[in-house]
């Protein structure tokens, strides 16, 4: 019993161990390893068929000077928040999409090898809304995911990243699609962040867009609801008291030497992306 008691005491600790390690914030704003921090689509909801451009933000602080391979897939959600695997492979030829390609680091901005990589276009044909009017009609309006996954591989050690991007289809009217938000720049300390710190202070976004409301079909009828806006922070060096702050909401920011990249990555919690970096 002392023995079996020991056993389940250490099984304790470790469980304690591991749930902690998994709520590491400041690790999460941490700028290193390869990552996709977002990806941004120019028409985050779209009621017809069109072209939307995606814009991916890449950091591989770690890697230097390489070359990242990439390859992706596009096709309506087969289910994944249900249990379904994260890939394309059942969706039928005509509602899918892939493709490939490879790109340097250092075309990425600054000296960081963190930016925005070049735009990939998908096709949203006719064949999809024909998917999405074959849905029940409450699905058609409050909108199906039409997703984008990506995996990028370190060409020297072959180590790979996978991101998604959920792209809405829906049948609202152009005036209530999800649209981007945007803001007006990096503050620090209530001013625009202009070097990089050298005592503890505060980041803050100035010129930030108000969230848009929506109309969302339930069990009730149609209802209005407002998005969710906030911020998610990244640095190359020093530390973020928070990964992620609500709109308005000040972060304290720690810093450690006297260079590093910057990220601020604005959502509203329903697609819409607005990014922008800032090298020192």
């Amino acid at each position: 019993m002392k023995i079996m008691f020991k056993i389940i005491h250490l099984l304790m600790i470790c469980l304690i161990m591991a749930a902690c390690g998994n709520d590491n914030f400041p690790e999460q704003s941490k700028l290193g390893d390869l990552r996709v921090l977002a990806i941004s689509a120019d028409t985050p909801e779209i009621n017809s068929a069109t072209t939307v451009t995606l814009t991916p933000l890449i950091s591989f602080v770690n890697g230097g000077n390489t070359t990242l391979n990439f390859t992706w897939e596009a096709c309506p959600d087969p289910g994944i928040d249900f249990g379904a695997e994260v890939n394309c492979n059942k969706s039928l030829s005509t509602l899918k999409q892939t493709g490939s390609g490879s790109f340097n680091t250092n075309t990425l901005a600054g000296s960081y090898y963190t930016g925005l990589t070049s735009t990939i276009s998908l096709t949203i044909n006719s064949a999809i809304f024909t998917y999405l009017s074959s849905l029940d009609s409450s699905l058609q309006f409050n909108g199906v995911d039409y997703l984008f996954i990506i995996t990028y591989t370190d060409s020297t050690t072959q180590k790979n990243v996978q991101a998604l991007r959920r792209i809405k289809l829906s049948t609202k009217a152009s005036g209530d699609l999800n649209t981007n938000p945007s803001f007006g720049g990096i503050l620090f300390n209530n001013s625009t962040l202009s070097a990089y710190p050298s005592s503890e202070g505060d980041f803050l976004l100035s010129g930030t867009s108000s969230a848009q409301t929506y109309s969302k079909m339930t069990n009730i009828g149609s209802k209005t609801f407002s998005e969710n806006m906030f911020i998610s922070w990244y640095s190359s060096t020093g530390e973020f008291l928070y990964n992620r702050t609500d709109i308005g909401e000040k972060n304290t920011f720690t810093p450690s030497g006297t260079t590093g990249v910057f990220v601020a990555v604005y959502r509203d919690g329903r697609g819409g992306v607005f990014s922008r970096i800032e090298s020192f």
